[in-house]
């Protein structure tokens, strides 16, 4: 064979070899191209997807944690329990205090329970019954709970025996003493520049009378409110013992042992109210600690302070033997008046001072020292 007939086949083989390969490698790299392309599109898609929801799920997680915490910083709590302080010697101020609080109480739609912060031993009786009005009316149209300190005792005690609840600390020093107190009468003589006889105070037997007609408002009041709890009978409320706070849960002058977070937080459940919020209403100025009194010259007592300088000539006082050295001093004798009903005289008893015990009266009340 010929080199030239060699190189021929050569090339005819060379030829026929390549194109081939090329038939088999391009059409092949053609065909796969449009899958290849579809498929690396769907599997970012799924991936885009995937990472999508992924996050959606973190976002979601991330907002059940996050978002309670934002709402409630945005809406606030759902509803308020007020606090309202009943702190001292019961005066015009502390039963001013106490309305105010309750009637704003009342008027507004976000306060749906008060408790009444009580650590008193009374005052005033017509200031005592203003407070006992008050919360009689809010206990008709929310829960009302008291929660009693050291002392909740005769104006302060007749002041919440309308709350739905009575709550004392255990170690509390007096609570109940239901009655009436004031300096022994003493017969007044006449005096020439009075306008009528009894304008320098009525006779002795006049103010044993209004007392004691103070003292049976007053025992019956709290029967009224509290004659289903109190295990004694109206003998032995009216002779206006106070009470250790564990002496009084045991004869149901008050209700359960605890304190003022106690009793939000179950004036709050009565109410329905889980998430709420506690506004404490303290008095603006300090209550005295005691009533200003003003002895004359002819020994009657009166009431004073600083606006007007004779309120009363007679001074009856809502206010626990535990009480009475605070608000009244040691230097004035007290006699008591006990919420029982009058007896009449028999014909051969002495009806002079010196019998004002056979007349529901003890001197001193309680023998001065809460039994």
């Amino acid at each position: 064979m010929s080199s030239d007939e060699t190189s021929s086949r050569q090339s005819d083989e060379s030829t026929t070899t390549t194109e081939p390969r090329e038939q088999n490698v391009s059409p092949a790299a053609d065909e796969r191209s449009p899958l290849s392309s579809t498929s690396t599109s769907l599997a970012d898609r799924i991936n885009t997807r995937h990472a999508v929801g992924v996050a959606a799920v973190l976002a979601v997680a991330a907002g059940l944690l996050v978002t309670p915490g934002v709402y409630g910083a945005v809406t606030g709590p759902d509803a308020t329990v007020a606090v309202v302080e009943i702190d001292g010697t019961i005066d015009s101020v502390t039963a001013q205090h106490v309305e105010d609080n309750l009637r704003d109480a009342r008027m507004n739609d976000s306060i749906q329970a008060v408790v009444l912060e009580v650590n008193s031993g009374g005052g005033l009786p017509a200031q005592s019954e203003r407070m006992y009005a008050a919360v009689d009316r809010t206990a008709s149209v929310m829960p009302v709970y008291a929660a009693v300190d050291t002392l909740g005792a005769s104006g302060a005690y007749l002041a919440i025996s309308p709350a739905d609840r009575i709550y004392v600390a255990p170690s509390a020093q007096a609570v109940g003493s239901v009655g009436v107190a004031g300096a022994a009468p003493a017969p007044n003589g006449p005096s020439a520049g009075t306008t009528g006889p009894d304008k320098r105070g009525s006779d002795p037997d006049t103010q044993r009378e209004r007392r004691q007609t103070l003292a049976n408002l007053f025992i019956a009041n709290v029967i009224e409110q509290r004659g289903e709890e109190i295990k004694l009978d109206r003998e032995a409320i009216a002779h206006a013992d106070a009470y250790l706070g564990t002496e009084a849960v045991e004869n149901g002058f008050a209700d359960r042992f605890g304190f003022v977070d106690g009793a939000v937080a179950a004036a709050a459940a009565e109410a329905g109210i889980t998430d709420y919020a506690v506004d404490t209403r303290r008095t603006e100025s300090p209550v005295p600690s005691g009533i200003p009194l003003l002895e004359h010259d002819d020994g009657t007592i009166v009431v004073t302070n600083e606006y007007e300088n004779d309120l009363n000539d007679e001074l009856i006082l809502a206010v626990a033997p535990a009480a009475w050295d605070e608000t009244v001093g040691e230097e004035i004798v007290m006699t008591g008046y006990t919420g029982r009903l009058p007896v009449e005289p028999t014909a051969d008893a002495s009806m002079t001072t010196d019998a004002a015990p056979e007349r529901n009266e003890t001197v001193p009340a309680n023998r001065g020292d809460g039994k």
